[in-house]
C-alpha cells in the first residue's frame, strides 16, 4: 500500500517553499497569477453561497416521489459544494505560493529603493 500525496497537499508544500524563499517566480506573472486567484476564489465564493441555500429540502410536493427528489436533489448539490471546497482550498494554496513570491518582491523593491535614496543623499550632500 502507497500513500499518494493529492494535489492539494502538493499545492500547501509548493506555498509553504514559497513563503520559505525556496521557489522564485517571475513577478510579473507572479502578480498576474495572485489577482486571477484571488478572482477566482471571490467567484467560487460566490457560487458557494449561492448553492449553499438550496441544500434544504425542496417543496415539491406532499408525496413520497417529492421528498425522494428533493433529497436526490438536497444530496447533489451538497456533493457540488464539497467539489467547490476543494477547488477553493486549491486556489487559495496558488495564492498563497504566488502571492509569497509577490510580497518578496515588493519588500525588495522597497529595500532597493530606501537603499538608492540613502545613496542619492550621500551623494548630493
Amino acid at each position: 500500500m502507497t500513500d499518494s500525496v493529492s494535489g492539494v497537499d502538493n499545492l500547501l508544500a509548493l506555498a509553504g517553499q514559497a513563503k520559505a524563499g525556496e521557489i522564485v517566480l517571475d513577478p510579473e506573472v507572479a502578480q498576474d497569477c495572485a489577482k486571477a486567484a484571488q478572482e477566482a476564489i471571490a467567484s467560487l465564493q460566490s457560487v458557494r453561497r449561492s448553492m449553499g441555500r438550496q441544500t434544504g429540502l425542496l417543496p415539491l410536493g406532499n408525496f413520497d416521489c417529492g421528498h425522494e427528489l428533493a433529497q436526490i436533489l438536497s444530496d447533489t448539490t451538497q456533493q457540488f459544494l464539497d467539489r467547490i471546497d476543494k477547488h477553493i482550498t486549491c486556489l487559495k494554496a496558488i495564492h498563497d505560493m504566488v502571492g509569497a513570491q509577490v510580497a518578496a518582491t515588493m519588500t525588495t523593491d522597497e529595500q532597493t529603493s530606501s537603499a538608492l535614496a540613502r545613496v542619492n543623499g550621500q551623494v548630493a550632500g
